[in-house]
């Protein structure tokens, strides 16, 4: 609302100055039109300025100051080495061509490379350092697993973490979609970042990202952890070696919980329920309080029944640790 007021104020200040400029040459409603006319102009150009890319408004001015400055340069060492009355002739015509040759070039150079001097007034954001703890880049995944409240409650994580605008924009995309479970997760994640946010003494900060539509969240999440110099947490396998390819410190959900997860030993005696019949013949499987997955050999025909279990071996992999056990007297 503050901002039209000011367009308006603007409006009325143009067409009060070309009327004047007008009464005074004889044509003032001419000029008034034409006031008019050019602040509704300079207000669209406004307006479109405000909503595009900033990596492309950046390269337009800075692209085009370097292609003056070099025209300019260019025009002085030609200057020295041609005659000065044929100078005073083509300087002009000759200025004029290298400003629009080196604007070009400064353009295209600078937008086509964005991505390298990460491109924000002034000219180079050089990356940004945060003070004390590294921050952590949180992926959609975390968000939506949920653990991560509960790893945040017990003080483990002193540094800050940053939540892209993307992982916010993808969140509410799920919790409006038409697909049932994935409203419903997306609406799990909602709560729990309103639980992060609110219910926890967590700094929390919510990252602009770029406005370039090309990208897609993953590579927002890997270009913003390279950015800060942070740590990317994450549950999705892809991400994770996308992420460890270019370098960045990647937290894995899952390898933590499997790192927190009590070791079976071979030939340890456990207590389980058979909840249900395995993929192999006469498998079965239970599961131990903390989720560890327990399959049990020659066991189908005791599902549903608490049983004793001699632990054979242990077999980990990103997704979780399982266990392959034999019913105890078997």
């Amino acid at each position: 609302m503050v901002l039209w007021v000011f367009r308006a104020l603007f409006v009325l200040a143009s067409s009060a100055t070309a009327y004047s400029i007008g009464y005074d040459l004889g044509r003032p409603f001419v000029f008034l039109v034409g006031g008019i006319f050019l602040s509704f102009a300079v207000i669209a150009a406004e307006w479109f300025v405000s909503r595009g890319p900033i990596a492309l408004i950046s390269s337009i001015v800075f692209g085009a100051l370097l292609g003056m400055l070099f025209a300019t340069l260019t025009v002085s060492v030609i200057g020295l080495a041609v005659e000065k009355q044929t100078m005073d002739v083509i300087r002009d015509d000759v200025t004029g061509a290298l400003i629009v040759a080196f604007s070009y070039l400064g353009i295209a150079f600078i937008y086509q490379s964005r991505d390298k001097f990460n491109l924000i007034v002034p000219y180079v954001e050089f990356r940004r350092q945060e003070k004390g703890q590294r921050p952590v880049v949180i992926d959609t995944s975390v968000i939506i697993d949920g653990r991560i409240a509960d790893i945040l409650e017990t003080d483990i994580m002193d540094g800050p973490l940053l939540i892209p605008e993307a992982v916010l924009h993808e969140l509410h995309q799920l919790a409006d979609s038409g697909d049932k479970l994935k409203r419903e997760r997306g609406r799990l994640g909602l709560e729990v970042l309103n639980q992060i946010r609110d219910g926890l003494d967590v700094d929390v900060r919510i990252q602009e990202t770029t406005a370039d539509q090309s990208r897609t969240v993953d590579e927002e999440l890997v270009r913003l952890a390279k950015m800060v110099n942070g740590r990317l947490m994450t549950t999705d396998f892809n991400l994770n070696r996308r992420a460890s390819v270019e370098g960045i410190s990647v937290v894995n959900l899952h390898a933590l919980a499997n790192a927190l997860k009590p070791i079976a030993l071979p030939d340890e005696q456990l207590r389980i329920k058979l909840l249900k019949r395995g993929e192999q013949p006469g498998q079965a499987i239970g599961y131990l309080p903390d989720g560890t997955m327990v399959i049990v050999e020659a066991a189908a025909h005791l599902v549903g029944q608490e049983v004793d279990v001699i632990v054979r071996n242990t077999f980990t992999k990103d997704t979780g640790r399982i266990i392959f056990a034999r019913a105890a007297g078997e």
